[in-house]
This record gives C-alpha cells, sequence and structure tokens, in this order.
C-alpha cells in the first residue's frame, strides 16, 4: 500500500507498507515515510530505497512535480533514508542534497551523482513559505544522523528516534511505552545515553507541534512524555540486555 496525506500547512507525509518487494526491510503493519515539503522551493526528506521510486514519485507528482525539488534531505546514510537519492536527482536535476558532515565524508560523497551539501548543527535554509533548521544528532540510530525541524509548523522530523508500529497516519495517544517497548524489540538505537540525552536535550525546547518519524504514525501530542521515555529508561535490545543479565 502507499499513501498520501497532508500532516501540516503544505507538509505531506507519503507511507509505505505491506508491499511484497519490500517484506526484507520492513514488516508488515508498520510504514516507511518519506516527507514533502511544498514550499515555494520543495524538498523532500528521506529518499525511500531504489525499488520503490517509481510508486513512490508517482505518488509525490500528485503533490509537486518532481522536477521541481530543491531540496532532498538525507537524514543518515541507509537504503531507506538515501538508497533511491541518485533516482531523485535524475528527475529533480537542479535539486540540492543537503547532509551532515559526517554523511557526506562517510558516504555521500561517494556515493551521490552530485556533491552535496554539508548542513552544520542549527543551520536553517529558507524554503520561501518553509524554513528548515537542523539538528546534528549522531549516534541516535546512525553514527551520521541529523534530524529535522521545520520551523512554521513546530513539526520535527525525528530520523528514527520516536518510530512505532502502525499504518495510521497520526495519532494523539501517548504511545510512548509502547514506544520505548519497539526500540527495544528492534533494537535499532544502541544505548547510549549522551548521545540520545544531547539529541533530546536539542529536542525539548523546540515547542514541538507535531514529530514525523521514519517509520509509524505521526505523533501529535504527549511530546513531553515521548521524551522522557527515552531519556529516563534503557532502550537497551532485549539480547543484549538478556546476555548481560544471564539465564533469569
Amino acid at each position: 500500500m502507499i499513501d498520501a496525506h497532508e500532516i501540516a500547512t503544505g507538509i505531506h507525509r507519503i507511507a509505505l507498507y505491506d508491499e511484497t518487494d519490500m517484506a526484507d526491510m520492513s514488516p508488515p503493519g508498520v510504514t516507511t515515510n518519506l516527507f514533502v515539503v511544498s514550499a515555494t522551493q520543495p524538498a523532500i526528506i528521506q529518499t525511500r530505497p531504489r525499488r520503490t521510486f517509481q510508486r513512490v514519485s508517482d505518488a509525490l507528482a500528485g503533490i509537486v512535480d518532481p522536477a521541481q525539488l530543491r531540496y532532498i534531505v538525507v537524514p543518515h546514510h541507509e537504503a531507506d533514508s538515501s538508497g533511491a537519492l541518485n533516482e531523485w536527482l535524475q528527475v529533480a536535476p537542479d535539486a540540492t542534497v543537503l547532509c551532515s558532515q559526517m554523511c557526506a565524508f562517510l558516504n555521500l560523497n561517494d556515493f551521490s551523482d552530485k556533491t552535496p551539501v554539508v548542513v552544520a548543527d542549527g543551520e536553517t535554509v529558507d524554503l520561501g513559505t518553509h524554513r528548515l533548521r537542523f539538528l546534528a544528532t549522531p549516534m541516535v540510530n546512525q553514527w551520521d544522523s541529523m534530524m529535522v525541524f521545520e520551523e512554521t509548523t513546530g513539526m520535527l522530523f525525528s530520523n528514527d528516534l520516536f518510530s512505532n508500529l502502525g499504518t495510521e497516519v497520526s495519532t494523539a495517544d501517548d504511545l510512548s511505552k509502547q514506544n520505548l517497548e519497539g526500540a527495544r524489540f528492534v533494537g535499532y538505537q544502541a544505548d547510549d545515553r549522551t548521545a540520545i540525552g544531547r539529541a533530546l536535550d536539542k529536542i525539548e525546547p523546540l515547542g514541538l507541534r507535531g514529530i514525523a518519524p521514519m517509520h509509524g504514525p505521526v505523533i501529535t501530542g504527549h511530546f513531553d512524555e515521548y521524551v522522557s521515555a527515552f531519556r529516563n529508561n534503557s532502550v537497551a535490545a532485549y539480547s543484549e540486555r538478556s546476555a548481560l543479565l544471564g539465564p533469569e
């Protein structure tokens, strides 16, 4: 399935889920999301994997002409975040690729067909009707990770942090405990308290009005609870915890 919904003024989520050819990358019942900022200078956040490019670009065409894209934001180098980067550059040759310094140094300077532009922590890019602020969050899921905050709508694109199960568009419920358990079960986030704490320190004062994670529904409330859950609890994967604790 693939669907697109406006989740804030001028911001759309294109969600892909339960696709047969994605079973090896995405479990049933969870979305992988690409976000479109339909601004004066349009941008996408994430690229989705190469094998999904045609269906995702077809969905994007109902929102923004892909050829008019001016920015492609790569939050970290991984198949679902950057796999289709060069396919997007083929249809949007005037687009600028934005990524963290570590992402460029380790991966995109070689992988990308167009030299990426590095954005620093706290740097902003004006899209005309929208404004993106970049947050360096290394070692939160991946070593080259960054998050993006859209200032006019208060929407945080949180990369993999706060990802959750479910195919619904959004949730106003407090699912912070389930969110934390999901992180432990999947094991996507190392239990690096310093890295997580630094990221949460940047998130907490933003005045959030929404959190748009890479997987699962957009979060529209209970932001303090989500931040507290990850600040105050271990996210160690269950297998790691079992190895440390030994047999019960």
